[in-house]
């Protein structure tokens, strides 16, 4: 009977937890490991009987994640080899599980199949994306049905995400090393010098070259104490490395100077050692540094294989010493707590230190690796004039406006390297420089007067409302221009609503920091993940509403998204074709064709912005999203419904487009129906994917209003549509596009005929 394999199964499982819990955590052992496996055996048997008697599908699946749990806990004792047995069950119970109505059986084998794919290959990229990919979903249904196992599943998305930002790493050091073992092969057989010795200086710029090396030794200096920095051979090391930076920087050979580098800082370590300026323990740490970064500087090593081990070892004890350089002393005392200074010290570090993992990353372009060296020259020197203004609030200030938002707009171009593609906004009014003191605000008039107080006291500027030309248009300058934006919400509902997210959409879309503003108890309108500022409505917000746009000027992009630059250069050069009629433009369009040799992001971004201001065709501009850049299938025509899912007419409304998209061959998709966990992103996605958007303004959702702000900023084919008559569903920033209107007692007459017409445009 059913219910005795059933029993017999629990049986199972109760042993083999008592098991478990005495053998945690190492989970080995001769009696262990026997109980374990004859868990497993029964588990087997009690499911081939359970298949035999065609019993409930739901039950077969759960035998069988159990049995991938045991073989998974069975991996410290046998071997990897039991993960995949682990991997094979868990195939198993999801194929019997597919249809089935149990959602919380499907979380649990979710949760289970992810820890398990995540340990099976931790270099493994695509086993890591399916691990998160099933971590999520689990989370998503435990949120609702089974919170108590949220702890657990977030622990598994904190290990994979750590896996995912290490595993590309592990993929380029195996590669290089695989490299490096057949050129010695080569070598060995009697290749080619001349050959053997081009191709291995081609492997060893994959770490940013020279540059790359230089920024690791600046790194190193950083983590110098502040006493260690006061004496006249430090002043001496410290002009060498300058010098030297200036000669990477503007693309000469390294030189042997590099060598005399290291030997000051030898003799000046020595000195101060015995002056008694560092302990005999921080002096021996950073003798053994300097000795072994000597030993690859001066070539040596034996083999490649050492080198490359060596080199990665440093990067690890620069990333261990990254805090040491939060307060560089200058010579100078560090300003007062209370003062304006001291707040910029903070912000200057948020750079900073961003530009000191940046130098440490292995695999950048030389390209990448100058630049990330000359901002980081930059950053000490606006670091240093920070701490001169002291307590002296004026010209902190002064310090703030002229050098510090200049190099945060820098860095944050920087980093938005990897997001960068082309767009064709709405807007024909063309590119607008950024102002590094303009605030961009959208929200009620009685919130930006204290808006444009609290930034006023650091030198921020907030744009006053646009009079004299086209509403939209004026908007979509300011946008540009601004440094940063802030969106408040409190008190905003129905058209009003509408507005400030559609212009969040277009801020998120350019790449812009956001400054979300609700009052307590304010639930966010919108699916896109920024945290809010909740303002209390007492005599604190203020400050707390100015700290939180300083935080934001200093916003950077988050980390590198793999092969974004590769999509954007495929992309690019599938939609413009050599030769060009200008000839700088299709000289430059030859450049990005070379640059998928090896796509150095910022590289492909400079080169991609000389090709489309060669090519001048008033409407292309380069964007950088807040989310890595994704493109159209070639030959796949797609609408993307943006539309409100909560009201009773929105599921009349889909069937009517999707049978009208069915009609014309194009593929139909509803955001509510993506398959992704993450939805955010799969929004995203969607709309940058899609040839045709139809946009729904209905009820002023401010989800609709959003996604309308990034599917216009992208330049994407837009139908709006809305019921009844078509003034009662625009808002401020959209009153000048056409709006076409539909019946819902007669959808197919009406709407159903427009989105025919619509995605039949070519």
């Amino acid at each position: 009977m059913e219910s005795d394999l059933i029993q017999q199964r629990e049986q199972v499982m109760n042993e083999a937890d008592r098991v478990l819990d005495a053998a945690w955590p190492e989970r080995t052992g001769a009696e262990y490991t026997r109980a374990m496996q004859s868990a497993a055996a029964a588990l087997e048997s009690i499911a081939a009987a359970m298949a035999r008697r065609d019993i409930n599908k739901t039950e077969q699946s759960r035998t069988y994640r159990y049995l991938g749990s045991v073989y998974s806990d069975l991996t410290p004792a046998v071997g990897a080899e039991m993960l995949l047995k682990a991997k094979e069950a868990y195939e198993k119970a999801e194929a019997l599980l597919a249809g089935e109505p149990d959602e919380l059986e499907r979380a649990k084998l979710n949760f289970n199949f992810g820890n398990t794919l995540r340990q099976i290959d931790p270099s493994n990229a695509g086993l890591l994306q399916e691990a998160k990919r099933r971590l999520l979903a689990a989370r998503a249904c435990f949120a609702v049905h089974a919170p108590q196992y949220l702890p657990q599943v977030d622990a598994g998305l904190k290990s994979v995400e750590d896996l995912l930002a290490l595993a590309p790493l592990a993929g380029e050091i195996a590669k290089d090393t695989e490299d490096m073992a057949a050129l010695q092969e080569k070598l060995a057989a009697g290749g080619d010098v001349g050959e053997i010795v081009e191709e291995t200086h081609k492997v060893m710029k994959r770490h940013g070259g020279p540059a790359g090396m230089v920024g690791r030794l600046q790194a190193i200096i950083n983590t110098l104490s502040g006493e260690q920095r006061q004496s006249a051979k430090f002043a001496e090391v410290q002009k060498r490395m300058e010098a030297l930076t200036r000669q990477v920087i503007g693309g000469n050979e390294m030189s042997p100077e590099i060598k005399e580098v290291w030997s000051l800082l030898n003799d000046r370590l020595k000195s101060e050692a015995e002056s008694g300026n560092v302990s005999k323990e921080r002096a021996e740490t950073l003798k053994g540094v300097m000795e072994e970064y000597g030993r690859i500087l001066s070539g040596d090593e034996k083999d490649v294989h050492s080198l490359l081990g060596k080199e990665e070892g440093m990067r690890e004890f620069i990333r261990n010493m990254f805090e040491t350089c939060h307060y560089l002393s200058h010579g100078i005392k560090r300003p007062p707590e209370s003062s304006r200074a001291s707040e910029l010290v903070e912000l200057s570090w948020q750079l900073r230190r961003y530009l000191l993992e940046e130098m440490n990353r292995p695999e950048k372009g030389e390209e990448e690796s100058k630049e990330a060296l000359d901002l980081t020259m930059r950053a000490s020197r606006v670091d240093r004039r920070i701490y001169e203004a002291g307590s002296d609030e004026t010209r902190a200030v002064s310090v703030e406006r002229d050098e510090l938002r200049p190099l945060a707009l820098a860095i944050r171009s920087f980093s938005a390297r990897m997001y960068t593609m082309p767009a064709r906004p709405v807007w024909r009014s063309g590119k607008v420089p950024a102002d590094t003191n303009a605030v961009f605000y959208s929200g009620a008039a009685k919130g930006k007067e204290s808006i444009a107080a609290a930034c006023g006291r650091s030198g921020l500027e907030v744009m006053a409302e646009p009079r004299g030309e086209s509403y939209a248009d004026a908007r979509w300058k300011q946008i540009q221009k601004a440094v940063t934006a802030v969106f408040d919400l409190r008190g905003a509902r129905g058209s009003g609503m509408a507005s400030i997210t559609y212009e969040l959409g277009i801020a998120l879309t350019l790449g812009k920091p956001a400054v979300v503003l609700v009052k307590e108890g304010q639930k966010m309108p919108f699916d896109v993940e920024i945290d809010p500022i909740i303002l209390s409505g007492g005599p604190q917000d203020d400050a707390v509403a100015a700290a939180a746009v300083d935080k934001s000027v200093v916003w950077i992009h988050p980390a590198p998204s793999a092969g974004a630059s590769s999509r954007t250069l495929e992309y690019i050069l599938s939609m413009y074709r050599r030769p060009q009629k200008d000839v700088y433009a299709d000289q430059t369009l030859r450049m990005l064709a070379e640059l998928t040799k090896a796509p150095d992001p910022l590289a492909v971004t400079q080169t991609l912005m000389k090709f489309f201001d060669f090519l001048n065709d008033g409407e292309t501009m380069l964007v950088h999203p807040w989310w890595p850049p994704v493109y159209p299938e070639e030959a796949t025509r797609s609408l993307f419904h943006v539309m409100p899912f909560g009201p009773k007419w929105a599921r009349s409304v889909s069937d009517v487009a999707r049978e009208a998209c069915k009609d014309a061959g194009v593929l139909y998709v509803r955001g509510d129906e993506v398959a992704e966990p993450d939805v955010v992103r799969s929004i995203w996605e969607q709309i940058a994917r899609a040839t045709h958007i139809l946009v729904d303004l209905t009820g002023f959702n401010a989800n609709v209003a959003l996604e309308l702000g990034v599917a216009h900023t992208l330049g994407k084919k837009v139908l709006m549509v809305g019921q009844g008559d078509p003034e009662t569903c625009v808002f401020q920033s959209v009153s000048k596009f056409r709006v076409e209107s539909y019946g819902p007692g007669k959808l197919d007459e009406t709407l159903g005929r427009k989105v025919k017409r619509f995605v039949s445009l070519e």
